[in-house]
């Protein structure tokens, strides 16, 4: 199976994994909107090389957001539906296109790891800030810093390992707290992609 190693072709620069160590803060940052169109999710981490691994969560109450190694296929299927919440904080909510209710929400669990719960209670919204954000031919998002704007706290997923559970920590701007989002790529998209 491949992993989700990989570099892109210029004209394809979806990722841009160019960043070897903490990412350095920019004053220009972006919202992205993903039109409520289904994204593959991924996270970045510091191995020498430029890596991503793709988020994943079994479709039920409580499951955990965890990175995981997927092949180049994945990109083809978009697991998560990232919505405008409609407040005036332009927070975003977090759902799971295999959950045929979209009732389940991304979530933080009071342990603090990231999970998929259902709740009313305000505590699922979610700001959205990123690097570089695309609404041209496909969309996408990169190095995106997700934050709980009532804690200030920052979705996390520091290592390599698969099966990491993502949790919310203090921000602090390192590549475990950059990911990135992309809509469902055609066959052609993805066969453009250059895997290492």
């Amino acid at each position: 199976m491949f992993s989700m190693t990989f570099t892109l072709i210029a004209s394809l620069s979806i990722l841009g994994l160019t960043s070897a160590g903490p990412v350095a803060p920019r004053t220009n940052l972006c919202r992205p909107n993903f039109q409520s169109l289904a994204v593959s999710a991924f996270g970045y981490y510091d191995d020498n090389t430029e890596r991503a691994k793709e988020w994943y969560a079994t479709p039920e109450e409580g499951s955990h957001v965890v990175l995981r190694t997927a092949g180049r296929e994945a990109l083809k299927t978009g697991e998560f539906i990232l919505e405008f919440s409609g407040q005036p904080s332009n927070t975003h909510v977090i759902k799971q296109v295999a959950n045929s209710q979209r009732d389940l929400k991304a979530s933080v669990a009071g342990d603090g790891h990231f999970i998929f719960a259902k709740s009313s209670d305000g505590t699922q919204e979610f700001s959205i800030q990123c690097q570089e954000c695309n609404e041209d031919k496909f969309i996408y998002a990169n190095y995106c810093t997700i934050t709980d704007p009532k804690t200030q706290l920052c979705v996390t997923g520091s290592s390599a390992d698969s099966g990491e559970k993502l949790a919310m920590r203090k921000c602090d701007g390192s590549l475990g707290q950059r990911f990135g989002f992309v809509q469902a790529l055609t066959d052609a998209q993805v066969n453009a992609l250059v895997f290492e």
